[in-house]
C-alpha cells in the first residue's frame, strides 16, 4: 500500500477516484491495442485470408489509441488537481496546527530544520504525490489486465508468467524497511546540515567581525560532505532489493522461454502461439519493472511524512471557544511552577499580584526566571503547576485570541516582517485605518524616520528589516503594541541596546505606553524601574524579595546587591 499521507489533509477529493478509474480505462484501451494486433498477426501468420482484417485491425487500434489517450489525459487532469488541491490542504492544517502548538515546541528544535521540512522535503513530497500517485496506478493496471490477455493466448504459460510476480513484490516492502533505516539516518544528518547552514547564513557578520569565517567554513563544509555521503547511502539502500525485483522478473520471462519451448516440443504447442505469447508478454514483464521504480520513488515521500505526523501528533496547546470574560486587568499568578522539558524548574512556586495601572519590576540575576515568569503570563507557555488568572478568570479558561488581546509585548528583540512598514505596524490590529496607523507611529516617535523612507509607510521592508537600525525596529514595535492598545503591557527593556538618541526617543514613546496599563517590566538596568509601585526579584525561579525601590535597597539582600554593581557599572570609564 503507498502512503501519501492524503490522511493529513482531513479529506478526499472525488476527483481523484475519477482519475483513477481514468487510468485503469486508458490501461485498458492500450492492452486492446495488443490483443488487435495479436489478431491481425495470428491470421496474418496462420495463412487465413486477411484481405479486410488489416484494415478493421487498424481501424479499431487507432480508435483504442485515441480511447487511451483521451483518458489518460483527464486521468492526468483529475490526479494532478486531486493530488495539488490535497498537498495544499496538508500544507495548510500542517501550518495551522504549528500555530497552535505550545513554545516548547519551538524551542526544542532548531529553526533551520523545520524551515527544511516545511520547504525542500515538502516540496519533494509534493513531486511524488502529484507526479508518481497516477503513474503508480496506471502501472498497475496495465499488468493486471495485459495478464488477462495473456491467459486468452494460452492459459498455461499465462500461469507461469505471473508465478513469480507474488515473490517479487516481496522485494517491494524489503526496500522499504532498507530505505526507512537509511532515511531515519538522512534525516538526522539533513537536520543537522540545513541547522549549520542557516546559522552560519544568518551570523556572517559576527564571524566576519571576529575572522571566524574561515573555521566556520571548515566546519560547514565538513557538513556538507557528511550530507553528500548519507544521500549516496540512502540512494543505494534500496539497491539489493529492487536488483532482486528485476532478477525475478526477468527470471520469469526466461521461465516463459523454457517452458513454452518444452510446450512446442512435448505438448503440441504451436509455435505461433508462443511467439505472439513471448511478443506481449515482452510488454507484460516491461511494465513490472517499471511499477518497481515508481513504487520505490513513492517510498521517499515517507520519511517527510513521518516527520509531519510526528509534529500533527504533538499535542496543541490547550484552547477554548468560550470563557468568561476578565473583570479588569489585573494578573494574579499562584503557586506556579515550570519547567523546560522535564528539567529542572524555571520557576518554582512563584505567587504575585500585578495590579491594573500599576508598574511591577522583574529583576534579578542571569537565568534567575524573569523572562519565563513573563512569557507564562500570555501563555507562550502553560504552566506546570499553579494558576495564573486575569480579572479573576484562569488563562486555560480563556480562548487565546481573548488572552492575547488582553496583553501586549515588546520584546528586546524585534521581529518585523517582509511587507511594508504600514502592514508591520498593523499587524497588531489587522482593521485599523491608515489614519489609526500614522497615530500610533508618532506617538512612538517612528513617524520622523518614516518619512525619510523611499515610500514612506508603503516601504517595503526586507527580511528581518536590516535596512533600519535597532532604534527604529524597536519604535516600529512600540508602534505595533500603541496600535494594539491593550490593557497589559510586556516590557523586555527596549532600550537596553540602543545608543542615547534612540533610548531618549524610545523612553518617551513607552512613556506614552504605559499610562493606565498593568505594566510588567523585565529590568535589566535598574535606574529605569527606581519608581516602579512594585519590584520582584527573582533568584533560581523564585521570588526572593518584593517591594519599591526604597524598602529594597533598605532590607541590604539581594536587590541592594545587584543595586551596589550597578552603580559601579555605570560609573565604569574606559
Amino acid at each position: 500500500m503507498i502512503d501519501l499521507g492524503f490522511d493529513l489533509a482531513g479529506r478526499v477529493d472525488p476527483r481523484m477516484r475519477t482519475g483513477l478509474w481514468q487510468s485503469a480505462v486508458a490501461s485498458v484501451a492500450e492492452v486492446a491495442t495488443y490483443a488487435l494486433a495479436y489478431v491481425v498477426l495470428e491470421s496474418v501468420l496462420s495463412g487465413q485470408r486477411v484481405e479486410h482484417i488489416p484494415w478493421i485491425a487498424a481501424g479499431a487500434i487507432l480508435l483504442a489509441v485515441l480511447v487511451g489517450w483521451f483518458f489518460k489525459a483527464r486521468a492526468g487532469l483529475n490526479n494532478f488537481a486531486s493530488t495539488y488541491s490535497l498537498v495544499c490542504d496538508v500544507r495548510m492544517r500542517l501550518l495551522e496546527h504549528l500555530r497552535r502548538l505550545p513554545m516548547g515546541f519551538w524551542a526544542s528544535r532548531r529553526a533551520g530544520a523545520v524551515s527544511s521540512m516545511l520547504t525542500d522535503e515538502f516540496a519533494l513530497y509534493t513531486e511524488i504525490a502529484t507526479h508518481v500517485w497516477g503513474m503508480t496506478i496506471a502501472q498497475a493496471t496495465f499488468p493486471a489486465v495485459l495478464l488477462v490477455l495473456l491467459a486468452i493466448v494460452d492459459w498455461r504459460l499465462a500461469i507461469v508468467a505471473a508465478a513469480l510476480v507474488p515473490l517479487a513484490l516481496r522485494a517491494v516492502p524489503w526496500s522499504h524497511r532498507l530505505l526507512d533505516r537509511a532515511s531515519a539516518r538522512l534525516a538526522k544528518v539533513h537536520e543537522e546540515s540545513v541547522g549549520t547552514l542557516v546559522e552560519y547564513v544568518q551570523g556572517i557578520e559576527t564571524l566576519r567581525e571576529y575572522g571566524a569565517v574561515g573555521s566556520q567554513h571548515q566546519a560547514l563544509e565538513a557538513s556538507q560532505r557528511d550530507l553528500e555521503k548519507e544521500m549516496m547511502r540512502t540512494e543505494l539502500a534500496p539497491a539489493p532489493a529492487i536488483l532482486m525485483y528485476a532478477f525475478l522478473v526477468h527470471f520469469g520471462f526466461a521461465l516463459v522461454v523454457a517452458i513454452g519451448g518444452w510446450l512446442v516440443a512435448e505438448d503440441g504447442l504451436s509455435p505461433l502461439t508462443l511467439v505472439l505469447f513471448l511478443v506481449v508478454g515482452l510488454r507484460f514483464f516491461g511494465s513490472l519493472a517499471d511499477l518497481s521504480l515508481f513504487l520505490a520513488e513513492a517510498r521517499f515521500a515517507s520519511r517527510t511524512l513521518r516527520r509531519l505526523r510526528t509534529v500533527v501528533s504533538t499535542e496543541a496547546q490547550h484552547d477554548v471557544e468560550v470563557g468568561n470574560s476578565p473583570v479588569d486587568a489585573s494578573l494574579s499568578v499562584s503557586g506556579v511552577r515550570f519547567a523546560y522539558e522535564e528539567g529542572r524548574p524555571v520557576i518554582d512556586g512563584v505567587d504575585a499580584e500585578f495590579r491594573p495601572g500599576t508598574l511591577t519590576a522583574l529583576v534579578g540575576p542571569s537565568g534567575s526566571g524573569k523572562t519565563t515568569l513573563a512569557m507564562l503570563l500570555p501563555r507562550l507557555w502553560d504552566a506546570d503547576e499553579g494558576t495564573i488568572t486575569l480579572g479573576g478568570v484562569d488563562v486555560r479558561d480563556l480562548p487565546l485570541r481573548e488572552l492575547q488581546s488582553h496583553i501586549s509585548v515588546v520584546f528586546q528583540d524585534v521581529v518585523l516582517f517582509q511587507g511594508t512598514v504600514e502592514e508591520n505596524i498593523r499587524l497588531a490590529r489587522p482593521g485599523a485605518t491608515r489614519a489609526e496607523v500614522v497615530a500610533a507611529a508618532k506617538a512612538a516617535r517612528a513617524d520622523e524616520f518614516i518619512a525619510t523612507l523611499p515610500l514612506g509607510y508603503d516601504t517595503l521592508l526586507g527580511e528581518g528589516a536590516e535596512d533600519l537600525s535597532g532604534g527604529q525596529r524597536q519604535r516600529l514595535s512600540i508602534a505595533r503594541a500603541l496600535l494594539k492598545d491593550a490593557p497589559i503591557l510586556i516590557l523586555d527593556e527596549a532600550t537596553s541596546a540602543v545608543d542615547p538618541y534612540n533610548e531618549r526617543l524610545i523612553q518617551e514613546a513607552l512613556a506614552r505606553l504605559v499610562k493606565g496599563r498593568t505594566v510588567i517590566v523585565i529590568a535589566h538596568r535598574l535606574a529605569t524601574i527606581q519608581h516602579a509601585d512594585q519590584i520582584l526579584v527573582l533568584d533560581g525561579g523564585r521570588v526572593v524579595e518584593r517591594g519599591t525601590h526604597d524598602d529594597l535597597r533598605a532590607e541590604d539582600g539581594l536587590y541592594e546587591r545587584l543595586w551596589v554593581r550597578h552603580q559601579e557599572a555605570a560609573r565604569w570609564r574606559l
